[in-house]
């Protein structure tokens, strides 16, 4: 009887990932984007990793929800914060 070891797979099909290569300076490091990826996957719903991802594609919405006054908001802000210190951590 003979097994296979599957390689782990990476998170690259989410929506951070996605957003991450289309940055021009992540161009040259998708291990990275893959990383952030396996962070928000870590740590975030689905519905915060495409907040997330429209964040990195625009960042002026990133001071729009900041500033929000809306309890969504400020809850989604802190889930981000929380995020990116943790991605920092993790894939530096």
């Amino acid at each position: 009887m003979s097994f296979s070891i599957a390689a782990p797979r990476m998170a690259e099909a989410g929506p951070i990932n996605r957003a991450c290569l289309k940055l021009p300076q992540a161009s040259a490091r998708p291990q990275l984007c893959g990383c952030i990826q396996q962070v928000a996957d870590m740590t975030m719903s689905r519905r915060d990793q495409r907040m997330a991802a429209k964040i990195l594609k625009a960042p002026d919405k990133a001071q729009e929800v900041k500033m929000s006054r809306k309890a969504s908001d400020d809850a989604f802000w802190d889930r981000y914060t929380a995020f990116g210190d943790t991605a920092q951590a993790m894939c530096s």
